[in-house]
């Protein structure tokens, strides 16, 4: 689970995961009883895979850097002023100019989001409890899925 908080490397400015958090918050917007994924502490996922590896480290300080630029030349005050429509469209922007980072960023904020168990209790899901040691783990029960199968998805394409 991604919920460890304290051990992850900052390679962020406060300013960096401010704006982290606002951008998760368009990539999965609150819904229903369902988080947004900023507001549900995802940068900070986000920043433990950006930490654990210098090229990460490096693409997402330069993605971050393009979304503050791009915001910045919209409003002085930056992405966190722009309307909804305004951030969705930029961030299509720099999908487009940078999309090893914004694949990255999308992939990680999925990663970081569907695996908290704030999310697992939103949804219903319970996890298995663990074999008992020897024991043959049951398979899946797929069935299981068809609900969530017939549900509009709950993030949304930017």
């Amino acid at each position: 689970m991604n919920d460890a908080k304290n051990d992850i490397k900052q390679v962020f400015s406060p300013a960096q995961r401010s704006l982290l958090a606002e951008v998760l918050n368009r990539i999965i917007p609150p819904k229903d009883k369902l988080p947004g994924a900023g507001n549900l502490g995802i940068a900070t996922f986000v920043e433990g895979v950006a930490a654990a590896n210098a090229g990460f480290t490096r693409m997402f300080n330069e993605g971050l850097a393009s979304i503050t630029v791009a915001a910045g030349q919209l409003s002085a005050e930056g992405f966190g002023s722009l309307s909804d429509p305004a951030k969705d469209e930029l961030l299509r922007s720099i999908e487009t100019d940078h999309p090893a980072f914004f694949d990255q960023l999308v992939l990680q904020t999925y990663n970081g989001y569907y695996t908290n168990t704030e999310v697992f209790d939103a949804i219903g899901y319970k996890l298995p409890a663990p074999p008992t040691p020897g024991a043959t783990p049951e398979l899946l029960d797929e069935s299981l899925l068809d609900q969530q199968r017939k549900r509009e998805p709950f993030w949304k394409k930017v």
